[in-house]
């Protein structure tokens, strides 16, 4: 609860710090992302590869400092490799990006290091086996009914994922002239899911963190700089 007071309060103070900027630029944006999850018992799954897509808009700072507040459409994905299966999520997230930078090149180039925190609320969620192919049917049925057998419990717990989401990343990024891409690592601070069943024990999915890179076309907005 903590973290999350301290992100809205820093975004309350980023939207008081937009008073002070010029009159911004709008920007559409997309990214690719890979997303894992982290147990509670220490174990964590491979990450598989998500997207994301929305829309942008940037104030220029004094200082060096600029505020690009976006909402996005934003879709992660997981394999757990042992249960054969696939979890993807869909959610709106509304990201508050800080970032600093000198801008160059008498102004058109800007590279920049950024602080990211955010907050969403998963609008799908899907588990679903992914079915071994051995090229034989009745081979096939057999492990893939033992597989369900084992882990059924694991695939229809992570369909049930808490709702609210919120966390911070931090990522280094380059705008020229009006092309922007960033890169940038991300943790949800938040409960993934709790009380899931995997192998015969209880585990809370902990966290989700990864690593994702976005590219932005900006348009129009005068930009002032002090």
């Amino acid at each position: 609860m903590k973290k999350l007071i301290a992100m809205f309060v820093v975004v309350a103070l980023s939207a008081a710090a937009a008073a002070t900027a010029d009159a911004g630029r709008f920007g559409v944006k997309g990214g690719v992302n890979v997303t894992s999850l982290d147990f509670q018992s220490g174990t964590s799954t491979p990450g598989a590869l998500g997207y994301s897509a929305g829309l942008t808009w940037q104030w220029n700072l004094p200082l060096w400092f600029a505020l690009q507040p976006e909402v996005m459409y934003h879709v992660t994905a997981t394999t757990l490799e042992e249960a054969q299966a696939k979890l993807s999520t869909g959610s709106i997230q509304v990201p508050i990006n800080i970032q600093w930078g000198p801008r160059i090149a008498e102004k058109n180039i800007r590279v920049f290091a950024q602080a990211t925190p955010f907050f969403g609320y998963n609008i799908s969620q899907k588990a679903e086996d992914l079915n071994i192919s051995t090229g034989n049917s009745a081979i096939d049925n057999v492990i893939n009914g033992a597989v369900q057998d084992k882990y059924g419990d694991l695939i229809n717990g992570l369909n049930n994922l808490q709702k609210f989401t919120y966390g911070a990343g931090l990522g280094v990024g380059v705008q020229f002239f009006a092309l922007q891409v960033t890169a940038q690592y991300i943790w949800n601070f938040g409960s993934v899911a709790e009380g899931v069943k995997f192998t015969e024990e209880m585990f809370d999915v902990n966290q989700s963190s990864g690593c994702q890179i976005t590219m932005a076309l900006m348009f129009g907005g005068k930009k002032k700089h002090k």
